[in-house]
């Protein structure tokens, strides 16, 4: 039985776990959908409503994390260090709590009005699901807004969130390292550059692919900005080395 993952493909939780799989060399079908639609697959699958959820035969896994930890008993090593793994995934644990849902929130901010967005976001979606967004797309957005707390004062906490969390992770490279924890890629150096997609836009993302011009000229500054950073050429040049999707089922 193939080995599904479901999401939201434009989710940068589900570009976590995604590649990861890719990265631990697992073979998987990617089951696709819209928010809020995606609550059928999940429950059909006995899932909540989150995603990323990874389904293998009986074997269920919920969570970014947990789907990286099983990815990785497959090729043991590949992600999590086999010794002195407590640094790369304690920076794991701080960045899903506290980064990722900044640049959620920023990206969604500056995205969610422009219609122009939607040929991307509906992107491996099935094509009854595109159809329906046309004709649902104010009340999915006004639900989406709600749900994470997308608005203006909600933006500008997350900009500070996101520009505290850049200057860690410079601090941290600061000495020269390679990646966050030492000289070798860790589930550390991806979570922070799966979850800094929204906000560098990084041109190998393999469904995230948003063109800066999409966003308003002040967004656009700002992403600029992020990018010349220290932590934001550092998340860049992780995508342009080290995000290379294996051979997988399709």
């Amino acid at each position: 039985m193939t080995t599904k993952l479901i999401t939201i493909p434009f989710s940068h939780y589900c570009e976590k776990a995604r590649w990861a799989l890719d990265r631990c060399g697992v073979d998987y079908e990617e089951d696709g959908h819209l928010p809020m639609f995606h609550y059928l697959a999940t429950y059909r699958s006995g899932a909540k409503r989150t995603v990323p959820v990874l389904v293998d035969g009986k074997t269920l896994v919920r969570d970014s994390t947990d789907i990286i930890a099983w990815a990785d008993k497959r090729r043991p090593g590949s992600l999590i260090p086999i010794a002195g793994a407590e640094d790369a995934l304690a920076i794991e644990d701080d960045l899903d709590n506290h980064f990722g849902p900044a640049t959620r929130r920023w990206g969604y901010y500056y995205l969610l009005p422009n219609k122009a967005t939607d040929k991307i976001i509906t992107a491996g979606v099935p094509g009854w699901e595109r159809t329906l967004l046309k004709l649902s797309r104010p009340l999915a957005v006004s639900f989406l807004k709600r749900g994470l707390k997308i608005d203006a004062a909600g933006v500008e906490r997350s900009r500070k969130k996101i520009e505290s969390a850049f200057a860690r992770v410079g601090e941290i490279l600061g000495d020269g390292r390679r990646y966050l924890t030492g000289e070798r890629f860790t589930v550390a150096d991806l979570t922070f550059a799966a979850l800094a997609a929204p906000v560098l836009l990084p041109p190998e993302h393999p469904v995230q692919q948003f063109a800066v011009d999409l966003f308003p000229q002040e967004a656009r500054d700002q992403i600029e900005a992020w990018r010349r950073t220290p932590a934001g050429r550092f998340a860049l040049r992780l995508y342009a080395d080290e995000r290379v999707s294996l051979p997988r089922a399709a």
